[in-house]
């Protein structure tokens, strides 16, 4: 076993999508690349390549790592040690999804490496423990666009597929840690808009990806909140921003990381929230975004399946991101 590696691919996803929090998340083709080594000293080496490497623990307390250890753990295992080598294309604790992507390669490479007979249901509540945005981990595990809804005591999990002609574009602002700190922006939850109306704003969405012609089509009839989980200078400017043409403007996942929703060409506004950060001095990088409608499972090969009820749609054309410098 100690000269056997694998190699597992998990997606980005962007949470709270189109502003509906805690329901909505897409997968997006930018993976989370993880080879895994095992070793028999007990020691953990761990390389990374990508951005922002000095946010990425090096040691056990990577969620690599402690997922794959957990995994082993709970199959009655030792953990002897691994090599790790982790190649991202996304910046690291911005609201793209990196940890949700790392939680769920440690678990499958657990699974690979060691045959642990983890099944969907036991892997989705071992992953559950470190990490709660079900929506996110649906996402990543499937690809395309989930939405949960609470039915009793339970969630269900509804997938639609995203079409070909979507591109996310997405600004990501530089902030630094003692920013990324703070949470909870004061002033960015509307009023009286609680969990039935963001569930209402995932399901309009779903709606719209199955939709065939959904390129020509109103997806609402007025510009969604915003909404924000951290505290970054010029983040309240750029969440106001409305552009004609322009759905949304959010916050991805857990931010500050800035999404824009739009019809048509998003330029406009993706220039306008680059400027209510450059305002109060912080720079941004930018990106566009497709969408993967394949996502870790089909990835890394088959797997015991829980079906999830599908909703229709149409395939994606898969691009990888490039990030640029402002």
């Amino acid at each position: 076993m100690a000269n056997q590696s694998v190699l597992v691919r998990v997606p980005a996803t962007v949470g709270n999508f189109g502003g509906a929090m805690n329901c909505a998340a897409l997968a997006l083709d930018a993976p989370l690349n993880v080879k895994v080594t095992p070793r028999l000293d007990g020691h953990v080496g761990l390389r990374y390549f990508g951005p922002h490497g000095e946010r990425v623990p090096r040691d056990r307390s990577n969620w690599v790592v402690r997922t794959l250890e957990a995994a082993l753990h709970l199959r009655g295992f030792e953990f002897t040690g691994a090599d790790f080598e982790i190649y991202s294309s996304l910046p690291v604790a911005v609201g793209l999804g990196s940890s949700t992507a790392a939680v769920l390669a440690g678990l499958l490479a657990a699974e690979r490496l060691f045959r642990l007979g983890l099944d969907e249901k036991a892997l989705f509540e071992l992953a559950a423990i470190y990490d709660d945005r079900q929506d996110s981990l649906r996402a990543a595990w499937l690809g395309g666009f989930v939405v949960t809804t609470p039915e009793g005591a339970s969630q269900v999990h509804r997938c639609t597929v995203v079409p070909e002609n979507f591109t996310l574009s997405v600004v990501v602002p530089e902030a630094s840690p003692a920013s990324r700190a703070r949470r909870q922006c004061s002033s960015v939850r509307p009023p009286g808009l609680g969990a039935a109306a963001h569930l209402s704003r995932a399901e309009t969405l779903a709606e719209f990806f199955a939709r065939p012609g959904n390129e020509e089509s109103s997806w609402f009839d007025a510009p969604l909140p915003p909404t924000c989980q951290k505290e970054v200078p010029g983040l309240e400017d750029a969440l106001g921003v409305r552009v004609p043409g322009v759905f949304a403007v959010f916050v991805c996942g857990s931010g500050p990381a800035v999404g824009v929703l739009a019809q048509e060409g998003s330029a406009r506004a993706v220039a306008a929230v680059r400027k209510c950060f450059a305002r109060r001095g912080v720079d941004c990088c930018t990106a566009d975004f497709r969408p993967t409608n394949a996502g870790a499972r089909e990835w890394n090969g088959v797997w015991p399946q829980v079906a999830l009820p599908p909703l229709r749609g149409r395939g994606a054309v898969p691009q990888k991101p490039t990030f640029i410098p402002v």
